[in-house]
């Protein structure tokens, strides 16, 4: 095949790859604005707690220093502040896993749960509607059941201290 042949053999392949492959070819276009704005974010808050009771021994006396037994359950009740402002702004309410200072076979025994109530309605999920704005308050009841049925003779006589239990509000995206 000649030079000027291969030339232009690869001069009409190109021009193919880039007319038919490669979409190279100019269309119309155009464009325009969108005009921008603020953009300001809500808020999601649980605050200031108050426990002003302390913890209680099976909901009556006051819990001070009362040896535990199989089926017994500590209670603390706590109101905690509550700010929630957002277009679809949800969250759900628990509480950690209670830690100790140390390990042993009572606190295997030993399990924390809590309800909580908003505006008078028990709820694990709130919303932006339950911030009403005035004085919004979640009354959380924590409980630390010392579970009889699975007792057994090696958590007889042990101590250990309760860490601070957290209260969590975790954000969801309602609507």
């Amino acid at each position: 095949m000649k030079k000027s042949t291969k030339g232009a053999f690869a001069a009409t392949t190109a021009a193919v790859l880039l007319l038919g492959g490669a979409g190279t070819l100019a269309y119309w276009n155009d464009r325009t604005t969108v005009p921008g704005g603020d953009v300001a974010s809500g808020v999601l808050w649980i605050g200031t707690q108050d426990c002003g009771q302390g913890w209680t021994l099976d909901g009556g006396a006051a819990y001070t220093t009362q040896l535990l037994v199989p089926g017994d359950t500590l209670t603390e009740v706590c109101t905690i502040d509550l700010i929630a402002e957002g277009a679809h702004l949800g969250a759900d309410l628990v509480v950690d896993t209670p830690s100790w200072d140390r390990t042993n076979p009572l606190t295997n025994q030993l399990t924390a749960s809590a309800t909580f109530t908003v505006n008078g309605a028990t709820k694990t999920h709130i919303t932006s509607a339950d911030d009403t704005g005035v004085d919004d308050e979640i009354v959380t009841t924590v409980r630390v059941v010392f579970d009889g049925p699975a007792a057994a003779n090696t958590s007889q006589y042990l101590l250990a201290t309760l860490n601070t239990i957290n209260v969590v509000a975790t954000q969801t995206h309602d609507g």
